[in-house]
This record gives C-alpha cells, sequence and structure tokens, in this order.
C-alpha cells in the first residue's frame, strides 16, 4: 500500500486543468422557466453583465478573462463567462501559475476565491438562490487524413468522476481571515451534485459583489482533525454530515453505509484512530488519483433562481 505522500507525489504528475465560467439559467417561480438573455457585454471596470428582456435582475462578474478563454469558447461561446482577477479565481488565472508548472492548474491543497453579485433591476430588493455545478472535460489529440495533430474537448459522462471532483472542492460563503477557518459550507440537496447558496438578498443600486471561497483538502486530515481542520469548529457537524451524505464522491470504493460513515468520521474528528484513518485516507486518495488522471478540463457553473 502506498503512503500518503507516495500518494499525492502521483497526483501531482496529473493535474487538473481549470477554467471557470458561468452558465446562468434565469429561473422565476418554477425553476424549468427559463428567460431568453442577451449576449453578454463589457462595463466599467472591465466587468461583464447579462441583461434579459423583462427579467428583474442583472448578473454581474468582474475582471478578465481566465487562462483558458480559448478553450472554453470551443465548448460554451453563448454562455457568460465568469470574469476573474489574481485575486479572485479559481486557478486559472496567470498568477496562479506555480514554478513547477507550465501553465496554471488545480491540484489538491489548493484554494482561493470567486465573486459575482446580482444586480435588482425592478424591485429595491431581490433574494435569490445560487447553484452551483461542475462539469468534466476530457481533452485528447488525434491525427486528421493529412496527419495534422486535432486536439478535441468532450464532456466527461461520468457520474462518479464528476461526483469526485464535486464532493473534493468544497465550497463555503464565509471566511475568517484571523483564524484561517473557513464557516458557511455551501451545501448540496440529496439528489443533485449541484450546491446551493440559499437566499441571497440584494439591494437595488448598491456594488456589493457575493464572495465564495473553494478549497480542494490535500489531505484526509484537513477534515477530520478538530486541530488542523480548515473549517470552523462550529461547522464541524455539517461538514461531517456532508462528507457522509456524500460519501460515493469522498470515498472510491467505500462500502460502509452513510451512518457509519457520519459515526467514524464524527469520531475520528475528536479521537484519531489509525484503523478509520488509513481506511478512509487510502480511498479519498484514490478518488484524487481519478480525478487527475482522467480529466482535463473543468467548468463550474452558476445558475439563478428566484
Amino acid at each position: 500500500m502506498k503512503n500518503e505522500n507516495e500518494l499525492k507525489k502521483m497526483q501531482r504528475a496529473s493535474l487538473v486543468k481549470m477554467f471557470v465560467i458561468v452558465m446562468i439559467v434565469v429561473a422565476f417561480a418554477v425553476f424549468g422557466s427559463v428567460a431568453w438573455f442577451t449576449q453578454s457585454r463589457e462595463v466599467e471596470g472591465s466587468g461583464v453583465q447579462m441583461t434579459a428582456e423583462n427579467v428583474p435582475y442583472i448578473i454581474e462578474t468582474r475582471g478578465d478573462s481566465g487562462y483558458y478563454k480559448s478553450q472554453y469558447d470551443t465548448l460554451h461561446s453563448e454562455a457568460l463567462e465568469w470574469k476573474i482577477t489574481s485575486e479572485h479565481n479559481l486557478d486559472n488565472h496567470s498568477s496562479a501559475k506555480k514554478e513547477s508548472e507550465s501553465q496554471p492548474a488545480l491540484e489538491p491543497g489548493d484554494h482561493g476565491s470567486l465573486e459575482f453579485r446580482v444586480s435588482p433591476q425592478s424591485a429595491d430588493t431581490l433574494t435569490v438562490d445560487c447553484l452551483f455545478q461542475v462539469k468534466i472535460y476530457l481533452e485528447e489529440e488525434s491525427k486528421d487524413e493529412n496527419n495534422n495533430t486535432v486536439t478535441t474537448i468532450t464532456e466527461i459522462q461520468d457520474s462518479a468522476l464528476a461526483g469526485y471532483l464535486s464532493a473534493h472542492m468544497l465550497l463555503f460563503s464565509g471566511y475568517n481571515s484571523e483564524t484561517g477557518k473557513y464557516t458557511n459550507l455551501i451545501d448540496n440537496d440529496n439528489e443533485f451534485l449541484e450546491r446551493i447558496l440559499e437566499n441571497q438578498s440584494y439591494t437595488k443600486g448598491e456594488n456589493v459583489y457575493t464572495t465564495i471561497y473553494w478549497y480542494w483538502p490535500e489531505h484526509l486530515s484537513d477534515l477530520t482533525d478538530s486541530s488542523n481542520a480548515i473549517y470552523a469548529p462550529s461547522e464541524s457537524q455539517k461538514v461531517i454530515a456532508y462528507i457522509a451524505r456524500n460519501k460515493d464522491g469522498f470515498f472510491k470504493d467505500c462500502t460502509k453505509t452513510t451512518q457509519q460513515v457520519q459515526t467514524e468520521i464524527t469520531s475520528l474528528y475528536t479521537t484519531y484512530s489509525n484503523a478509520i484513518y488509513n481506511y478512509y485516507n487510502l480511498r479519498y486518495d484514490n478518488a484524487d488519483l481519478d480525478i487527475g488522471n482522467n480529466i482535463s478540463y473543468v467548468i463550474l457553473s452558476m445558475q439563478v433562481k428566484q
């Protein structure tokens, strides 16, 4: 059995290139009721906004295009791109490139933030739910009849693989810079991989952006060790319940029940057990390896529901 450091070394040999865009569904009352929207356009501060006829709000991001803009355009040129900055990005900005990398890429241990805002256009205040989901893609090269290299990017229709990345890339809506701990886990429902940030209120005329924080824990202990967890102690019950409910995403080939996972991770959070930790750590790392070995690009999408 390979130890933790050996597994992580193998992971870094297969980095996941990440580029981020917003694919926005404007829905009213019933989620499936979709409004039409115009092409995105530039606004002040190098920002971007999406407008729609007869809709009560505009969704805005600010900054510049991501590092993998051209790859995205081959897939979803009709959707609004999530603009980024050197401070707010998902490792798809040139400033995120590490010395060991030829281009910026996402790997276990990486973390950061993204921002957006919803601007009411009619009512003075507006409350919406924001739904986040990842889509995964594979890049492949082949030769055409003239022996020229042809590169194709296709969506991976593998729910297990998508579940690994969706689970391992945690989202939070709060961060305490003094303690370095994250708060307000953005949870998912029991049926879909999407995470839901509920009841976000915005006021007309206020230039206030919402910040979400993402974190891909490098080690399982980042989630299960009370003295070293990335989240605040007040989040422990919610995070552990989230891990148990999404056990097939956090752990590859986990044969234990949801209740067993919740009981054992709860125990592990306060009292270390070598047997329990090794069981879950191996499966957590194996899921990471599958991500790195099989995914080339990832889209993080956001839908807005009123």
